[in-house]
């Protein structure tokens, strides 16, 4: 009796929602047999007696839940299967996670769900371990998830590259650690250019700075104070203040190019700006003397032109 597994097709409405469910319609193993032949990279003889095997990993993945069509499986197998081991590689493939994962790479939302469900104690555990400072846990955590899931123009998300080969668990404690690393040398590079670049901010003219609504005798000092106020930011802030409003890039842009979350990169500049308007007013407090009111007023007027006069000053570093 020759082998056979299902091919799952069909669709139906349910409730006004269109959604797939599987109906089983027979493929023969000879069918994927020729499927697994036409992605792989091998002597196609060597594929005449591996139909029985390709049945069974099938089963084996359907039996765990996947729903990955098995022509799609069988055609993952044969991208990922070595050109001079494929009786090994089959030995020790895990079909349901690959399928899993192959689900999770084309954007399925329940397939990620149940990834993250099962796995979420490792992806914690990883992205606890390499928190600090600049990432908490949970920046760490939508980085990954970004990574692994989201492809960038021109390739496919990292879960994707999952082969099949090893539990798909420790795949993903590997594939953290090396991300969260590659993380932290990025950073340690950004430093040393900032240290190099950004260590100077030069004094513009006040007229520069768009503060030509404040009283004249009183601009210099607000000048020579936001100068002080921009000295007194961390480098890596101040950095990220002049790609913002110099470079014009955007909350998304700079998360990329930093290799931080796009809600950490928004924070920390909200936080630059809060920490410049404060340093502003002290700077002011020692350089004139100012009635509360009348220093609030300042402040005000700084504040609502903070953006255009920061441009003007951080453009000025050398």
């Amino acid at each position: 009796m020759e082998l056979v597994a299902p091919v799952w097709i069909g669709w139906r409405r349910h409730a006004r929602v269109e959604r797939w469910f599987t109906l089983a319609v027979m493929a023969t193993a000879d069918e994927l047999v020729a499927i697994f032949a036409a992605g792989w990279s091998g002597d196609r003889a060597m594929v005449a007696a591996i139909g029985p095997k390709l049945v069974q990993l099938c089963a084996a993945a359907r039996a765990a839940g996947s729903t990955v069509a098995d022509a799609e499986l069988i055609a993952a197998l044969a991208a990922r299967a070595p050109a001079d081991d494929l009786a090994a590689y089959l030995d020790h493939c895990h079909p349901a996670e690959l399928a899993l994962a192959l689900a999770a790479s084309r954007g399925d939302g329940a397939a990620i769900a149940e990834l993250e469900r099962a796995h979420g104690a490792v992806i914690d555990t990883a992205c606890r371990r390499f928190a600090g400072a600049t990432h908490s846990a949970d920046d760490l955590r939508q980085i990954l998830r970004t990574r692994l899931f989201v492809a960038e123009p021109g390739e496919r998300p990292k879960i994707a590259d999952y082969a099949g080969q090893g539990f798909l668990e420790n795949w993903l404690r590997v594939t953290a650690v090396r991300i969260f690393i590659d993380l932290g040398k990025r950073k340690d590079r950004a430093r040393e250019e900032l240290a190099a670049e950004d260590d100077v901010l030069a004094l513009p003219e006040p007229r520069d700075l768009a503060i030509d609504v404040i009283k004249a005798q009183y601009r210099s000092a607000v000048a020579a104070a936001m100068h002080e106020a921009a000295r007194q930011l961390e480098p890596g802030d101040r950095h990220l203040l002049r790609q913002h409003l110099v470079a014009k890039l955007s909350i998304d842009q700079l998360g990329a190019v930093l290799g931080i979350h796009r809600a950490t990169a928004a924070r920390r500049i909200a936080r630059a700006r809060e920490q410049l308007v404060a340093a502003t007013r002290r700077e002011l407090v020692t350089r004139l003397e100012l009635e509360d009111g009348e220093l609030d007023e300042i402040i005000g007027l700084v504040t609502s032109r903070l953006d255009i006069s920061l441009g003007a000053l951080l453009k000025t570093a050398p």
